[in-house]
């Protein structure tokens, strides 16, 4: 009766959850920009339709945290991994029956099947003071092995909860800032930009430190919103390592068709049933956007960029006007070679034609009108900047060796979440953080760096480090200790520091 009753409250429990989620599912926020995206494009081909929307804020690019969607989906993965847990505790077991030979003191009672092998096998039996007596025995041995389909299906389980608990991790953690995230800065400094001077203040009257609130630098709301929901996910990411050190995952973690068979434990006994029943309702059929989501970070990447060139109000050139954009059949964005004019730079933006990555040009063309006008290299820099959906220990070799373009002045990765708390060659634009134009603005900065100044100390010096290690190649100067490079030139007949990276490039 009880047992009944237990799988009446399952049956309405997992109904209730798949009428929740048929409710309340939508389309993840960067699916839902490329699906817009890819409708317009089939629209319209023409690079400047694409651009001229952006402008006129057609596209959303930053998003409210689902705070309490997500937390209703760790309250659900606690309780899916309560039931494997019980399982772990207490598994189903396969028993096998083996025909062995044993010594006959060691051996227990014989059945009548082994008694009869015995008697006709010569082998094991030896005389002892004119009597013959077995030495050995056929003996039946039962092994129990939790190697059975279902085990292997509990352990295939983990691993599909663990990736999902490491996505949730990728979308909260850039919402909890420590320190050094809110400054893109490892380590403590104690010059005129110290974080020391935003962190403390003093109080004249008092002469007491005051410490700074941490709502200068985020919402008191969210940002308590966000530890606690990053937690709750750390909580569940603790389990399931626990999980993954038991004997019960090291032995049954093996490979398992990903067509799961409905075996009779599955369906008929409690904890099994529900963890098959959770598969089905979210493993079984993927989301669109799963095999798609570094292509899909790309095209969110250059929306931005371009989303930020049309709020400066850069020149179009007829180039640009007469650009093509298109998607290919990996869902990836595709355009022609674009390029802008503002003040004393022009800008030429073209895709890597191989890679998630794209280069922009910078040319100091002073007042010249041509966006085209022919520069030396010292007046030219060139910056690659590679994009990935997160940037963590699993893809970091990959990610810097895709990134690192010796042609390059500066290669930048980009990223909704850094994972390893990189900053020195790491940006991170999450769809979540209202920080986009501050990021954005700050990188446009950093490619069009002059200073006039006397420029004569830093043919032997860096402006960027101060290191003497330095050596050029008649238009470009480079830095051994830091790797930052710039130009010694003339602006208007007056010396002129161009900086072409800072530090940036591994």
């Amino acid at each position: 009766m009880i047992k009944s009753i237990i799988n009446i409250a399952t049956n309405i429990y997992i109904t209730e959850y798949n009428k929740h989620v048929a409710e309340t599912s939508q389309e993840s926020p960067l699916l839902s920009i490329n699906t817009k995206l890819f409708k317009a494009i089939n629209r319209s081909s023409s690079f400047s339709t694409l651009y001229n929307s952006l402008y006129k804020d057609k596209y959303k690019l930053v998003f409210n945290f689902e705070y309490e969607e997500v937390t209703l989906r760790v309250k659900e993965l606690k309780s899916v991994i309560n039931k494997i847990t019980s399982i772990i505790f207490k598994p189903h077991i396969k028993v096998t029956t083996n025909e062995i030979i044993t010594r006959s003191e060691l051996s227990g009672p014989l059945s009548n099947e082994s008694f009869y092998e015995t008697m006709k096998d010569s082998r094991l039996w030896k005389n002892k003071n004119g009597k013959m007596t077995p030495e050995l025995v056929h003996s039946l041995e039962n092994i129990d092995t939790l190697d059975t389909y279902e085990n292997r299906f509990i352990s295939y389980l983990v691993t599909l909860i663990e990736q999902e608990i490491k996505d949730l991790l990728i979308n909260v953690t850039p919402l909890v800032d420590s320190i050094e995230e809110i400054f893109e800065q490892s380590g403590i400094s104690y010059g005129k930009t110290s974080i020391l001077n935003s962190l403390n203040k003093v109080d004249e009257k008092t002469t007491k430190a005051i410490y700074s609130s941490w709502d200068e630098f985020t919402s008191k709301k969210e940002i308590n919103a966000a530890r606690k929901i990053y937690k709750a996910i750390k909580d569940l990411e603790k389990r399931i390592k626990l999980i993954k050190n038991t004997e019960f995952y090291k032995f049954t973690h093996k490979y398992i068709d990903k067509n799961i068979l409905p075996t009779n434990i599955l369906i008929h006994d409690d904890l099994y049933s529900y963890c098959y029943r959770f598969y089905k309702s979210n493993y079984l059929i993927k989301t669109k956007d799963d095999n798609y989501k570094d292509i899909y970070y790309y095209n969110y990447v250059l929306l931005n960029l371009f989303y930020y060139l049309s709020k400066l109000e850069v020149g179009q050139t007829t180039q640009t006007l007469n650009a093509k954009v298109s998607v290919d059949s990996s869902k990836r964005l595709r355009f022609e070679e674009v390029s802008f004019k503002r003040g004393l730079f022009s800008f030429f933006v073209k895709e890597d034609p191989d890679d998630l990555g794209f280069y922009i040009e910078t040319h100091l063309i002073n007042n010249a009108i041509k966006v085209n006008t022919k520069v030396d290299e010292a007046h030219m820099a060139r910056y690659y900047f590679f994009t990935s959906y997160d940037y963590k220990e699993d893809n970091e070799a990959r990610i810097l060796l895709s990134s690192n373009k010796e042609d390059c002045n500066n290669s930048i990765i980009l990223t909704s979440s850094n994972m390893l708390g990189d900053y020195n060659s790491v940006l991170t634009l999450s769809l979540y953080k209202k920080n986009h134009e501050t990021i954005l603005s700050n990188l446009i900065k950093s490619l069009t760096l002059i200073f006039s100044l006397n420029t004569e100390v830093f043919e032997v010096r860096c402006p960027v480090c101060g290191s003497k290690k330095v050596y050029t190649d008649a238009y470009t100067y480079r830095c051994e200790n830091c790797d930052s490079s710039y130009s010694l030139i003339n602006i208007e007949e007056k010396p002129h520091l161009f900086i072409k990276s800072l530090r940036r490039k591994y």
